[in-house]
């Protein structure tokens, strides 16, 4: 070594020295299994160095678990076995070699020394278990691998004592028709022939797995039990070939029939299952087969009606096959080596491959119903084109059976508007009543009745056609207001209203409308008429309109001319402020007591005096006076030999004064000691006006100027006395509803009935109703 060098150089140089030398790797091999004696030499590590050495050895089985089945003699590098070795459990041991300088105590080389472990033929194949369970379908093909089996040897992998053959030691029954085979390299399970669930369901095959060891050979055996499954190997066949049955014509849905099959094969499976079909005789699809699932009868059922009259009997053609396609397997050849020569079939599901059966169903004759033809009867005519009587058509209806025709008799049935009556043994359709389009019973301008057809046989059958009567328009309806009466409300504004012109005639007998306002200075009127767009007519309200009613009076023509007169009323009233009248009012308003004695009292007065002072018997000479106002007096007298009536205008207006003198003075007395009282005077007054107001307009749009009856008072010439009984008239205080009113034909008719009313009262107790002195 060169002293000149320093230490750290001296330690690298070494470094890299032994660096090279850790490549060094030996070898050892021992052979598993080995009798002894132990410990037991496996080699020597022999190491060439110029100093005294120390071994060292590391690694499994050694310093590592499992510890103590190897050491080294550190001294002389031998290493020892002290223990029989698996090769199953280790194949290899890797260590690691250490040479330590005894004097410097600094590592001079690094070994990797393997130990690897010979293998011996110890195990022998071993199959995963004992026994096996195997199924096969009976429709299986010969070669068809029905089972793999496979061997595992824990021996070295891929040398003789690991490499497994396989062999077929047995097979339990044995089988003409059946062989059952191995392939010895794989453990392929197969067979030749054809399988028979009728004739073997089970096999037991004995199945050897021996490895190839050169020295001795290792084996084992497993047992397969191979279970065949049954599949459609037998075809059914008809119990009976031949059936009969019956069914009565007309009948739909019923079973005719029940019949089965006979079929080996395992019951309730789909190869066992069975599917009937009709082959012949069911060209209009009148029958059908279904299949009961618990006893696979076929059920022949009836599902569209027969008809005896057009055939008697029905012959059928049917067959059976099974859900399953059926299959079959024949053995032609059995040569010595290779597959046997077989023959199979298979068809399809439901295929028939069994003979056929008959079945004849005859048809029973029943009475059928009568038959329209057509079962839907048009009639087109105009309305009220026909008077009552007239013959409208004639129905007739056929009875189909040729055997026995029956009898027929003919009814109608919602003739809701009883418009017409039917000979019951013609057929014959006659009018009772005009037929009207416009009426409630016509729907769509159709009416619609049914025409029955009863047969007298055995049951009687009733066949139904529709008289359907449709009914052609004509102009019998004139145009008319939805809302004749409209109310609003007083504001120092316009008001738009509307209202719908009806016609219930169909164009072109209605709209579009034409509309004339009848009333003379309609521009001074409160209410105009705008427009009449879409059959709507639409009236302006002017600012100035005051409380009660306001007419117009219209012509409405439809599109071929047809004119009606309608009178449209706006009722104005007094709102207080909201949107609504104080009292709503569908109609005309009510009046009070109190009211009708003022508005009324002059010609109540004229009617009483009429009945007082025309007591004295004299010839009367009627002398009508035209154009006098309502509320006046006319004075008429007789010519003859008598007196004049003496009756001048001058006693009227004193006792109209004096009576509603009478009246505010009362009133005036029963609210004068509050200002409550003051303000509920004040307001009835405004209602008695509002009131007054309404029944006059009402009263004048009631009035025809050709009917009107002006009252008149007639006297006898002579002297007149005073009558004390008029100085004062009792009328009740109860109201008179102006909704009474619309009714009458004249003003004189409204007083008239207004009076009688009160005059006809019974004479009671003056306190037990309220009166008003007039």
């Amino acid at each position: 070594m060169d002293q000149s060098m320093k230490p750290q150089e001296l330690r690298d140089r070494r470094a890299l020295h032994r660096q090279k030398r850790d490549w060094i790797i030996d070898t050892f091999t021992l052979q598993e299994e080995l009798p002894g004696p132990y410990p037991m030499l496996i080699g020597t590590v022999k190491l060439e160095e110029g100093f005294s050495l120390q071994y060292k050895l590391q690694g499994k089985g050694v310093d590592e678990d499992p510890k103590g089945m190897f050491h080294i003699n550190e001294d002389t590098g031998a290493i020892y076995a002290h223990q029989k070795i698996d090769f199953e459990t280790t194949p290899l041991f890797q260590w690691k070699f250490n040479a330590i300088n005894k004097t410097s105590r600094e590592v001079g080389t690094r070994l990797g020394i393997h130990l690897k472990i010979l293998d011996i033929n110890d195990n022998s194949p071993e199959f995963k278990n004992k026994t096996f369970y195997v199924s096969v379908n009976e429709s299986a093909v010969q070669g068809y691998t029905i089972y793999t089996l496979l061997a595992y040897d824990k021996d070295e992998e891929r040398s003789p004592n690991s490499v497994v053959s396989y062999f077929l030691r047995s097979q339990t029954p044995t089988d003409s028709n059946v062989q059952f085979t191995l392939d010895q390299d794989k453990g392929f399970i197969s067979f030749k022939g054809c399988l028979n669930y009728e004739t073997n369901k089970k096999y037991k095959l004995v199945i050897e797995a021996k490895d190839n060891g050169v020295l001795k050979q290792q084996s084992s055996t497993s047992e397969v039990y191979v279970t065949v499954l049954d599949r459609n190997t037998n075809a059914p066949t008809f119990s009976k070939p031949s059936l009969q049955t019956k069914v009565p014509e007309k009948e739909v849905n019923v079973t005719i029939l029940r019949f089965g099959v006979v079929d080996n094969d395992t019951p309730y499976t789909s190869g066992w299952r069975a599917v009937y079909s009709i082959v012949e005789g069911n060209d209009d699809e009148n029958y059908a087969i279904i299949t009961d699932p618990k006893t696979n009868e076929g059920i022949l059922t009836v599902v569209k009606p027969l008809d005896y009259e057009e055939t008697t009997k029905s012959l059928l053609s049917i067959s059976a096959a099974n859900e399953e396609p059926f299959y079959s397997c024949k053995i032609l050849q059995k040569p010595s080596t290779g597959m046997w020569v077989i023959e199979t079939e298979k068809g399809r599901a439901g295929k028939t491959v069994s003979p056929t059966g008959t079945i004849t169903v005859d048809i029973l004759d029943m009475n059928d119903a009568p038959v329209f033809k057509p079962t839907t009867i048009l009639v087109n005519l105009l309305e009220h084109s026909i008077t009552p009587g007239t013959t409208l058509t004639k129905v007739e209806a056929k009875d189909p059976d040729i055997v026995a025709p029956n009898k027929i008799k003919y009814h109608l049935e919602n003739d809701t508007g009883d418009w017409l009556s039917i000979n019951e043994d013609t057929g014959v359709i006659t009018t009772k009543k005009e037929l009207d389009r416009e009426s409630d019973y016509v729907i769509k301008s159709n009416y619609i009745v049914k025409v029955l057809a009863v047969d007298d046989g055995a049951p009687p059958m009733t066949g139904s056609a529709t008289l359907l009567i449709n009914l052609k328009d004509i102009n019998d309806n004139s145009p008319s207001l939805e809302s004749p009466y409209l109310t609003t409300c007083e504001k120092e504004e316009e008001v738009l209203l509307v209202t719908p012109i009806i016609d219930k005639d169909l164009e072109p007998y209605s709209g579009p409308f034409y509309v004339n306002v009848l009333d003379k200075d309609q521009d001074k009127m409160p209410l105009k008429l705008l427009n009449y767009d879409d059959d709507i007519i639409k009236v302006k309200k002017e600012k100035d309109a005051y409380q009660g009613n306001h007419t117009l009076h219209l012509e409405i023509y439809d599109r071929q001319g047809m004119v009606s007169f309608q009178n449209l009323t706006v009722y104005v009233c007094d709102c207080l402020g909201g949107e609504a009248c104080v009292e709503k009012m569908i109609g005309p308003p009510t009046l009070g007591g109190g009211a009708i004695a003022l508005l009324l009292l002059a010609p109540v007065l004229f009617l009483l005096l009429c009945f007082l002072l025309c007591k004295i018997q004299c010839e009367k000479v009627m002398v009508p006076v035209e154009n006098e106002p309502l509320n006046s007096i006319m004075v008429y007298n007789e010519e003859g030999g008598h007196k004049d009536c003496e009756f001048t205008p001058l006693l009227v207006e004193s006792v109209r004064r004096q009576s509603l003198a009478g009246i505010l003075h009362n009133a005036s007395n029963r609210h004068y000691h509050s200002s409550a009282a003051a303000n509920s005077l004040s307001l009835q007054r405004k209602q008695s006006k509002i009131l007054e107001t309404a029944l006059i307009q009402k009263l004048n749009a009631n009035m025809n100027e050709t009917e009107l009856y002006k009252p008149r008072v007639y006297a006898e010439e002579g002297e007149l006395t005073r009558a004390s009984s008029l100085d004062s008239i009792s009328i009740s205080g109860s109201s008179v509803h102006m909704l009474s009113l619309q009714s009458f034909g004249s003003k004189f008719n409204i007083l008239e009935s207004i009076c009688e009313d009160h005059m006809n009262l019974p004479k009671t107790d003056p306190t037990s109703f309220q009166s008003q002195q007039v």
